[in-house]
Order: structure tokens, then sequence, then C-alpha cells
């Protein structure tokens, strides 16, 4: 990278014996190679520390995998200048040297320099990974540096490079630009080299991860709702079930997954009966499964599997959705869910018949119910889905002892079921919301105790699903 006579031929400054110049650069190549090769591990080992019991997966496109190598590499071949500079400056001296202070400055700089971006750039490593909770909390969906902040480290590397030069340039300024030019051509040319190198197949890793994630490998959708709880209680008292179809055939057979492993409607009784019994018996009743169903799921199957789970008192669902209005990946939402529970037919006071006739002795029964042909009716009267809310709250307010009773068309998909209750829980909410203003000025949220309980008992959620099975059942 220097010559002999680098700068001044009439000095002693830059004359570096032509062997010493020749191991600079190979230790300078080598050391590059190793720092690139540091980085990038660290980097696939903050992939795999996301790596989740699901196999959700921190996912780097080939763009931003270019990106970072390149980033890295410009890193490495710059320290590699530095501590070249550092090798070539660094040489026993003369007493009374005429440059030996100069020299020495040199060499100092170029170590202060690297000291103290490791420990800046270490810093912001650490802060990084504590403010997105080491990736492994889904930190890497909402945020990433790439391609909307890349410009920070386009300036880190243009900083750091012409550090490098600094003592140089105040030492001897008149030929010094041409060679930090020159420097910079082979800097970039060594590191976009380099940044072709990849030490581990990140694709290769990427799809055994993905090939067992359940969401990624059916591409399961979830329905989108503005009702929503954006946590769970207890996620070691939390069942994860997955519904699932294979889309590439129109008419394939639902399959449900439990803890990766495929089950039938029947042996998924048995697991969460196993799963009940892993935990303490005071608290079974706390348990929630959470279902991923994909919308196109025929409401059919979805019923034949919630009757499973009522029968084994499995009645504390959570449906797991993703919020209308997305700001981020869709991933980023797995713990958002919309709660509902199911009746508990093995009670002694809930028969067929008793649970029916409670419906039936509300003032305002609001009947909705699905063609096959996804038309929605409300007391047999057509609406356009946009309109479902609206009408739904009118009702409820006209009459606030109601009860919303759910004819269930197993015909239908799982997201035009899921879009009735939805709806409901909107329009009873945005009622909690307007009683709460008239009568205490304040969001509903923000009420106290007796106030949201006065709120909730004046606008209960009463929904009531009548499917296939139960009218059959009543029937006989």
């Amino acid at each position: 990278m220097l010559n002999r006579i680098f700068l001044n031929t009439e000095t002693e400054l830059f004359k570096i014996p032509k062997s010493r110049l020749i191991m600079g650069l190979f230790a300078g190549l080598f050391f590059a190679f190793c720092f690139y090769s540091f980085l990038y591990l660290t980097r696939e080992s903050f992939r795999l520390v996301s790596l989740t019991e699901d196999y959700d997966f921190w996912i780097l496109t080939d763009k931003e995998v270019g990106f970072y190598n390149l980033i890295f590499a410009f890193i490495s071949v710059i320290f590699a200048q530095s501590i070249c500079f550092s090798f070539w400056f660094d040489k026993p001296q003369k007493l009374f040297s005429k440059r030996k202070f100069e020299r020495i400055t040199i060499r100092n700089d170029q170590s202060a320099l690297n000291t103290y971006f490791l420990f800046w750039f270490s810093e912001l490593a650490v802060v990084f990974a504590l403010c997105f909770g080491l990736t492994f909390k889904g930190g890497f969906y909402a945020f990433s540096f790439y391609p909307k902040y890349n410009y920070i480290f386009v300036l880190i590397v243009f900083v750091l490079f012409l550090q490098t030069w600094n003592s140089i340039r105040k030492t001897n300024k008149k030929d010094s630009l041409k060679w930090m030019f020159i420097s910079m051509i082979i800097v970039s040319t060594i590191a976009f080299g380099l940044s072709k190198v990849n030490l581990i197949d990140y694709k290769s890793i990427n799809n055994i991860a993905l090939q067992k994630n359940i969401l990624f490998k059916y591409t399961l959708e979830v329905p989108e709702s503005n009702c929503y709880e954006s946590k769970l209680e207890n996620r070691s008292l939390t069942k994860d079930i997955y519904v699932v179809r294979n889309k590439q055939y129109e008419n394939s057979t639902p399959k449900i997954f439990i803890d990766n492993q495929e089950v039938t409607i029947k042996g998924l009784g048995l697991k969460i009966l196993e799963f009940k019994n892993s935990v303490n018996e005071f608290d079974v009743n706390l348990c929630v499964y959470k279902l991923y169903i994909d919308k196109t799921i025929k409401m059919g199957f979805v019923n034949d599997l919630k009757n499973e789970m009522a029968k084994i008192n499995a009645l504390k669902i959570a449906y797991a959705i993703v919020p209308t209005n997305a700001q981020y990946d869709k991933r980023y939402y797995k713990d958002y869910t919309f709660r509902v529970r199911l009746p508990n037919y093995n009670s002694e006071n809930n028969s067929l018949l008793n649970i029916y006739k409670e419906t039936t002795e509300f003032e305002n029964i609001i009947e909705i119910e699905n063609t096959d042909s996804s038309e929605y009716k409300i007391n047999g009267k057509s609406y356009l889905v946009e309109n479902i809310k609206q009408t739904l709250k009118e009702k409820i307010k006209w009459n606030p002892n109601y009860v919303v009773r759910f004819i269930i068309n197993d015909n239908i998909d799982f997201s035009a079921y899921f879009n009735i209750i939805s709806k409901t829980k909107e329009a009873v909410n945005e009622l909690r919301n307007e009683y709460a203003f008239t009568n205490y000025s304040t969001e509903f949220e923000n009420l106290e105790v007796e106030q949201m309980d006065r709120t909730i008992e004046k606008y209960e959620f009463r929904f009531f699903e009548i499917t296939n099975e139960f009218k059959k059942k009543l029937e006989n």
C-alpha cells in the first residue's frame, strides 16, 4: 500500500524497507479476513439465538446479507490498513532522529483509533441487543437498520477511513491526498471482494428452521381484527394449536399441529389432557388454548375442533389475530389474540335445552347467519360487510338487553365467521367508550374499577353460537 519514498523522498520518515512493507501487507490481509470472519459469525450467532421453540427465526434477505457483509468487510480492511500503518512506522529509532516524534504520533493515533472504535462498536452492539431483547422477542420484525438507516453504516465507514489518515495528513500535506485516494481504491476493491465470502450457508440455515415453522411452511394467515389483547398473562399456561391446510390443493383436508406434531381431532384431545396433567391442579382452569386457524379453513372443521375441546373442558380459547392496521411484519404480532370462552356442556346446569332457553329470555334477540354465497343476514335482512358493525351498534344501543345468536354455516370460511364475532365486539367496545365519556368524561380503559364494572354491566358482550351439531342435538 505504501512504498519506500511515500510522501517525502528527502526525509527518513517514510523510508520503509521492502521486506517490512510486504510483511505488513500480509499481516493486514490476514487480520482483515479474521476480523471479517469474527463479525460475520457474530451476526449469525445473533440469528441462531433468535430461534424460538416454534422455529420463529430472524431472516435476512439476500440484499441485507450483502449490505452487512460489505460493511463488515470495509471495517475489517480499514482496521487492517491501520495495523499496516502501525507496523510500518513502529521500528527502532535513533535517539536524535528528526522524525521520531512524527512516527510515534502516527503509531499512537492508529492504536487509539482501533481501541476507541472497538469499545464504541461493542457498546452499540450491546445497546442494540438490550433494546430488542437479543432479537428473540420479535424486535427484528419491528426494527431494522436496512434499508431505512443504512446511511449510518456508510458514514461510520467513511469517518473511520478518514481518521486512519489524520495524523499522516498532518505530517505531510503535499502528496498525501493522492496516496489517500489510491488507498481508498485499494481498500474498496479488497472490501468488495471480501464481502462476497460467505463463511456459512445462511440460506440452508434459514430453510432448515423455516421448514419446521408451521406458519411459514403452510403460509398460515390468521384473520385481522381491531379488538385484541396484546400479551398473554402466563406463557407456561398457554398451549399453541395450529389448524392449517395445504394451499397448493384447493380441497385439501385441514391438518392440526400441536407441539410440532400432526394430530387428529381425537389425538388433539389426548394432547390437551397431557398438557393439563403437566400443570399444577390449581392452575388447570387458567390454561389458555391459543388457536392459529388459517382464515380459509371451513367452519365445519373448526366447529368439530371446538366441540372436542369443550368435551374435555378446554374452554378458554384465544384466536391468534393480526391488528387490522399492522405497522410491522405480521409475524411480530404472535402474542396478539382475541379471547372467547366455549360453553361448558359438561356442567349439570348447562344442558343444551337450558343454554338455548337462556338466549330466548332476552328482549332484543339479534340473529345473524351466513349463506353459502357468503351473504350476511341480520334478522333476515341482508347487509354489506362494511355496515355490520354500525348496524349491530344501533340495535344494541336501542335495547342493551340483547343477545347475538350467530347461526354458523359449516360451509363458510373461518374469516367470515371471525368477521362477525369481531364486529360485534367492536360495536360493544364503542358503546362502552361512548357511555364512559357521557357519564365519566373519560375513555373506558381509564375508568376506575367500579365505574368499569358499571359500564360492562350496561353493555355486556353476549354472543351465542348455534352450530349445525347444536341444532341436531337440540332437535333430538
